[in-house]
């Protein structure tokens, strides 16, 4: 009989918990090589190389450290994380019992005012503790539990995302700096060139052997090229103050390392395979926890359909004399049974399981919205490297060819076998050459720090500790 009684006791406390187990979905299928498997080399992911590794320049190197240490996206993904860690701790506590205490000293009390001299009633002391303990009998509290768990999985895996983010975003706006501080030093050699044209375009007018024509045709170049350096100079100044953002900094002054042209990269960028990326990267792996909570919660709002069962103790004393307080007291225990409140409330809480499974199916769809745009982005980003590699090396061609076109031209006007507007023609295909092979230069770089965030790269323990903001002084 004992033993009978104490397994009843035992399937009381242990209870089954409510709705679906969590599976992954296996809804999306993934491809075992990518689209182009000539520009995806089959080999270990890119991803696998430290961010160091794929950024060589130490100038970049150290003010990624610092964006680390003090983005202030960075610092508002740890508060969440630890804001889930704590939500954790709370719904834990759901799973043991609940202790009240309470305890009053006899003071005077007042029957009208302590103003107008109100004669005082004695009152009595007394302390009481009181226990309960809901049985998770239908697996409410765990479900709420695993649904916190994945939470905080979920925020852990948000922070390892804004750490890749802040790593590739630094580099971004670091060559786009580098590309504008090209651009600068391209157009300051175009105005000293269109500056000697219009000086020997001023000395032929004066000297008889050619028009006004060609000297306001220089001036309007010369113009030109001199909005083009204002231009320049103001998007630069906004990319610095960019980067000082990202830096955790007010706007100031951005320290330089190696020119755009050498920032080195490779020529072929092995991707693994697909599959990867569930594991890999941290947006998906967020997702899916969110979906797991998610899921988690539909449990929860099973549980709430049937009746609760809560164990009841309470212990106290009371007396008018405080000396005799601990003298004597009572106690009680019972088990009270909530069988009324889910049949009077069933119908929000079949509607309130109804609205979590609609959010778990949402969940599905964000899961698998959040692989698909994983796979076009590291499509996307093989093709841009190769072809942007491509039209890097083409426009230098040009650039070079358009250099020497401006050589020439300027040689045959010079001796007066050419016009003035060819010499200005050569010098403004020199400058938008030059301008397009510089931007080319910073697409292809950044278009490979975008594949190799698109493969999940540039999260690893090291930069993790990295990313921890250092104690602020007291």
């Amino acid at each position: 009989m004992r033993n009978s009684q104490r397994s009843l006791w035992l399937l009381l406390l242990s209870g089954c918990a409510m709705g679906p187990n969590y599976q992954r979905p296996e809804t999306l299928p993934m491809s075992a090589a990518w689209r182009d498997s000539a520009m995806a080399v089959r080999d270990s992911s890119y991803a696998n190389v430290p961010w160091w590794g794929v950024l060589n320049d130490s100038t970049l190197q150290g003010l990624i450290r610092t964006a680390l240490r003090e983005n202030r996206d960075l610092h508002i993904a740890l508060a969440r994380v630890n804001e889930a860690r704590a939500q954790l701790g709370i719904a834990r506590y759901e799973l043991y019992p609940q202790i009240d205490i309470q305890g009053r000293v006899k003071t005077g009390e007042a029957g009208d005012s302590i103003f107008n001299g109100a004669a005082l009633v004695n009152g009595f002391n007394s302390l009481g503790i009181g226990l309960n303990w809901e049985i998770d009998l239908w697996g409410r509290a765990r479900r709420l539990n695993e649904s916190a768990r994945a939470t905080l999985l979920a925020s852990e895996q948000g922070r390892r995302g804004v750490i890749i983010t802040v790593v590739s975003e630094v580099a971004r706006a670091y060559f786009e700096m580098r590309d504008l501080d090209a651009q600068l030093a391209i157009t300051q050699s175009q105005l000293t060139i269109r500056q000697q044209s219009l000086d020997l375009a001023r000395a032929r007018f004066q000297g008889g052997l050619t028009s006004e024509l060609d000297v306001r045709q220089g001036e309007s170049a010369l113009a030109a090229a001199e909005g083009t350096l204002a231009r320049i100079l103001r998007l630069r100044t906004q990319k610095e103050n960019e980067v000082s953002i990202l830096l955790g900094h007010p706007p100031a002054d951005v320290p330089r390392g190696l020119p755009i042209a050498a920032q080195q990269v490779p020529d072929a960028i092995p991707a693994g395979i697909p599959s990867e990326l569930l594991q890999r990267r941290p947006d998906i792996r967020q997702a899916e926890e969110q979906l797991h909570a998610a899921n988690a919660r539909i449990g929860a709002a099973i549980a709430s359909l049937f009746p609760t069962i809560s164990l009841t103790s309470a212990a106290g004393t009371a007396s008018d004399d405080l000396g005799n307080l601990f003298k004597s007291g009572f106690g009680f225990w019972n088990v009270a049974v909530n069988l009324f409140q889910p049949i009077l409330n069933r119908g929000r809480n079949v509607k309130q399981v109804a609205l979590e499974r609609a959010r778990t199916e949402a969940a599905v769809g964000n899961y698998e919205r959040t692989i698909l745009t994983a796979l076009q982005e590291v499509e996307d980003g093989l093709v841009a490297v190769q072809r942007l590699r491509e039209e890097a090396a083409a426009a230098g061609r040009a650039a070079a060819a358009s250099r020497r076109s401006v050589t020439l031209a300027g040689l045959r006007y010079e001796g007066g076998v050419d016009n003035y507007l060819n010499l200005l023609d050569a010098q403004r295909s020199q400058l938008d050459a030059e301008l397009a092979e510089s931007d080319l230069l910073r697409q292809h770089r950044v278009a490979v720090v975008r594949l190799y965030r698109a493969l999940g790269g540039g999260w690893d323990p090291v930069t993790d500790t990295l990313a921890v903001p250092l104690p602020k002084p007291k």
